[in-house]
């Protein structure tokens, strides 16, 4: 396909959009899914790294199972994280109430010591990453 019937796609999506950039992009997109000529005359400057990309996310997932490079499975990293927050937190002692409500409110801020309600704050943004990432 010539990059002249591109062009000219692209010159009638922009008038049909009336100079709106963003609504011809919508208008050519699916002017393609129906025109094959268009879909390949635009993807073909695009191809190589298109087909890069097709073999990179193929071999990512083969690669994920085995755990290369020292990380964790996906299996592996959810019995990690369903264990977080079980241990006892005994050894921790938590911060006076009487101490705490004394503070000045506009003192900097101090870490708080880890214990279980940390360790559950932990566990819950582990598993909102991790739900986010297999999205």
């Amino acid at each position: 396909m010539s990059d002249s019937y591109v062009d000219g796609k692209v010159r009638e999506a922009l008038q049909a959009a009336k100079g709106s950039p963003s609504v011809a992009q919508k208008l050519l997109i699916s002017w393609a899914v129906n025109d094959p000529d268009l879909l390949l005359g635009m993807a073909q400057p695009f191809l190589k790294a298109i087909a890069g990309a097709a073999v990179a996310r193929a071999g990512r997932r083969t690669a994920a199972p085995k755990a290369a490079g020292g990380a964790l499975s996906r299996e592996a990293l959810e019995r990690v994280l369903s264990r977080m927050g079980e241990a006892d937190d005994g050894d921790v002692a938590p911060q006076p109430a009487a101490r705490a409500a004394a503070a000045p409110t506009a003192a900097p801020a101090r870490p708080a010591p880890s214990g279980v309600s940390h360790e559950k704050s932990m566990l819950t943004l582990a598993k909102a990453f991790a739900a986010k990432k297999v999205r």
